[in-house]
């Protein structure tokens, strides 16, 4: 594989109660990138201050600006989408929103593998997934389920 590029994962190399993870740091500026990238999306607005302004983050009663729902979701959903490789496939992802994640919290991106199965040829692998600040608090968890390979014979 070249550098930087995920490294396939296997069905048959998957096994219950393996985990992985992985840190991040959500930056404001990750953030700012994000919101310009996401304009046309009408709930992501960079003059919406929840997400980009400290005093209009504590306007609406947040410590300090946040990150967009859709951002987290999509921080998870690389995890997921790196550990299964190239020709791994990402069949659903179902995440429950707890609470925001701040800018400049320090995440643990975690996932477990809690099932494995072979129906008809194809390997299927359902994963707990979360995002858990420094603090302990768990912003974002759910269960992704992936469809890998099986490794060649």
């Amino acid at each position: 594989m070249s550098p930087g590029l995920p490294e396939q994962r296997y069905f048959d190399d998957a096994e219950l109660g393996d985990e992985f993870e992985e840190s991040y740091l959500a930056r404001p500026e990750l953030v700012a990138t994000y919101l310009s990238v996401s304009r046309g999306n009408a709930e992501l607005n960079e003059e919406d201050g929840r997400f980009s302004d400290a005093a209009g983050a504590q306007a609406l009663g947040l410590e300090r600006p946040i990150v967009p729902g859709v951002m987290s979701l999509s921080i998870i959903t690389r995890l997921v989408t790196d550990w299964a490789g190239p020709a791994g496939r990402l069949r659903t992802l179902d995440a429950n929103f707890r609470r925001p994640v701040l800018h400049g919290d320090r995440l643990r991106l975690m996932a477990l593998v809690t099932d494995a199965s072979d129906e008809s040829g194809v390997g299927r692998v359902t994963l707990d997934v979360y995002l858990e600040n420094e603090r302990g608090e768990r912003p974002l968890q759910g269960t992704a389920v992936v469809e890998l390979p099986h490794r060649p014979r």
